[in-house]
């Protein structure tokens, strides 16, 4: 694994210590902000490993897809998860009122931890 995949991933895994601290603090739309940053980190390690650096969160999404899901057989849920928590991300940023739920924080805590358990053992 390249250094640069290890660095991204090191940053995966505070995003989602954070996601978790932010969690137990009832503040459950900062924790989908974090849960999905540890995503796209972790997309963007396995992405470095392949020397392809997108440079939007769409085009690291579409590419992580057609790279690892398409391409390589990782789990297709990884995609789909990595999408939804990309809306859930947008909705908590971009809303002017507060709309996600504790059961979405959970959810995405759950999802961040896959993606990133996963991705670990993927780019060993």
């Amino acid at each position: 694994m390249s250094s640069e995949s290890r660095q991204y991933l090191r940053k995966a895994e505070a995003r989602l210590e954070a996601a978790e601290e932010l969690l137990r603090s009832d503040r459950y739309e900062d924790s989908v902000s974090r849960a999905y940053y540890c995503v796209l980190s972790c997309a963007r390690a396995a992405l470095a490993h392949k020397d392809s650096h997108p440079r939007t969160h769409e085009g690291t999404l579409r590419m992580f897809g057609e790279l690892f899901v398409k391409g390589e057989g990782w789990p297709k849920m990884m995609g789909v998860n990595f999408s939804r928590l990309k809306a859930l991300r947008e909705k908590a940023d971009y809303s002017s009122s507060i709309e996600l739920s504790k059961e979405d924080a959970e959810w995405s805590l759950r999802a961040a931890e896959d993606f990133l358990r996963e991705t670990k053992s993927r780019l060993r």
